[in-house]
């Protein structure tokens, strides 16, 4: 499965719109945000995604009361798990978990526990390893303190590829 790995985006909605449409024609089937959406109209710009959309607040997690509500209204495509996510790809045996914050992802990527832990807040494009597991941070969609980007995640490979918006 391929999926697109997304953060900090802080209301850029240029960028996600783009993201979107990149990760729509690299033919991932979800896409996962680490945190930092901001504002519920951000959920608009993920519309347009064909496959479910996975979300975590961040440290700045905007309106939490309407993002739930938004989320709730687009029921079995947007999936948002509060300040922490999991999934597991049974066809490729993958755990994956998701913050914001990079020092706890860290402690997730120590236990051993995923094949894969991804965070954001930093803004800046990180992967490194810790035994078996993969720490990845994507970068950031807003575009302020490197040039925006994603992650595409080949969970059947694990291999990550870094997108930067054109």
């Amino acid at each position: 499965m391929k999926i697109a790995v997304m953060s900090d985006s802080h209301d850029h909605i240029w960028h996600m719109a783009r993201a979107v449409q990149q990760a729509n024609e690299l033919r991932a089937e979800r896409i996962i945000h680490c945190g930092d959406l901001i504002s519920p109209f951000m959920l608009e710009e993920l519309d347009s995604f064909g496959g479910s959309i996975h979300l975590v607040f961040g440290n700045n997690p905007g309106d939490q009361t309407l993002i739930m509500e938004q989320c709730r209204k687009r029921q079995g495509k947007v999936h948002h798990y509060g300040w922490f996510g999991e999934m597991e790809d049974k066809d490729a045996g993958r755990r994956i978990a998701w913050i914001h914050d990079p020092h706890l992802a860290w402690s997730i990527c120590r236990s051993g526990d995923f094949d894969l832990v991804c965070c954001g807040h930093t803004h800046r494009w990180r992967q490194d390893r810790a035994g078996t597991t993969v720490l990845l941070n994507p970068g950031e969609i807003l575009g302020k303190k490197e040039p925006a980007g994603w992650a595409l995640v080949d969970t059947n490979t694990m291999e990550i590829e870094h997108i930067l918006l054109d």
